[in-house]
C-alpha cells in the first residue's frame, strides 16, 4: 500500500492556492470601480459628484461581493482546519470551487453595471449559490465515514456545517427566482445576504477551542 493510501494528500499546497486565489480575486473586484470620464468642458464638482453618486450600484457590488467573498474565505479556512488529508478527487472540487470564486468579478461587474435588468441578478445569485454548493459538495465528501477529517470529529458539528452552508444556498436560490419578479428584491436580498453569516458559529466556537 503506498503512502498516498494510506495518509492521502496533503493539505498545505490546497490552502496556498485557495489563499492566492481568493486574495487575487478580492483584489479583482475593486477594478469594476472604474473613474468617471468627463470631459474638460463638463468639469466641475457637481458634475463629477453626480457622476459618482450614479456609480452607487458598482460600489454595493463591491461591498457586497468583497464580503461574500471574505465570507467563503473565512468557511473553506475553517473546514480546511478539520482536514487531516486529501485526495485527488477533492483536489478537483476544491479547483471546481477557485474556478467559480474566479468568475465572482465578472458576475459582480454585471450586477453593478445592471442592477435592474433580470439576467446579471440571476448570473450573480447562480455563481453565489454555485460556490455554496461546491463548498457543501467539498465538506459533504471530506466527512463522509470521517474520509478526509479526523475520527474523533463529532457527526453534530458535520450537520450543522452542512445545515449553515445549505442556507446561504437556500437564500441565493430564493434571490434568483426573486429576479423574475423583480431584479431589485433580488439586489435587496444579496446585500443582506452577507449579515446573516458574519456573525460567529458553532463551527467558528469548535475551530477556536480545537486543539487538533
Amino acid at each position: 500500500m503506498t503512502t498516498e493510501n494510506k495518509q492521502g494528500l496533503g493539505k498545505q499546497r490546497i490552502e496556498a492556492l485557495s489563499d492566492s486565489i481568493f486574495a487575487f480575486a478580492m483584489t479583482l473586484l475593486v477594478l469594476n470601480l472604474k473613474i468617471p470620464a468627463i470631459s474638460q468642458a463638463m468639469m466641475t464638482q457637481g458634475f463629477l459628484g453626480q457622476a459618482l453618486v450614479e456609480l452607487w450600484p458598482k460600489f454595493v457590488s463591491f461591498i457586497i461581493s468583497f464580503l461574500i467573498l471574505g465570507l467563503f474565505w473565512i468557511a473553506h479556512h475553517g473546514y480546511s482546519h478539520f482536514l487531516k488529508r486529501t485526495d485527488r478527487y477533492f483536489l478537483w472540487i476544491n479547483l471546481l470551487f477557485l474556478m467559480l470564486v474566479v468568475f465572482v468579478p465578472f458576475s459582480a461587474d454585471l450586477l453593478g453595471g445592471y442592477p435592474k435588468h433580470r439576467i446579471s441578478a440571476i448570473v450573480y445569485g447562480c455563481n453565489i449559490m454555485a460556490l455554496g454548493m461546491t463548498l457543501y459538495w467539498q465538506w459533504a465528501y471530506a466527512t463522509s465515514g470521517h474520509r478526509l477529517v479526523g475520527s474523533n470529529l463529532e457527526l453534530e458539528l458535520i450537520r450543522k456545517g452542512k445545515k449553515r452552508i445549505l442556507m446561504g444556498i437556500w437564500a441565493n436560490a430564493c434571490a434568483v427566482l426573486l429576479a423574475f419578479v423583480n431584479p431589485t428584491f433580488s439586489f435587496i436580498l444579496y446585500v443582506l445576504f452577507p449579515i446573516v453569516y458574519v456573525l460567529p458559529s458553532h463551527i467558528d466556537h469548535h475551530w477556536t477551542h480545537s486543539h487538533d
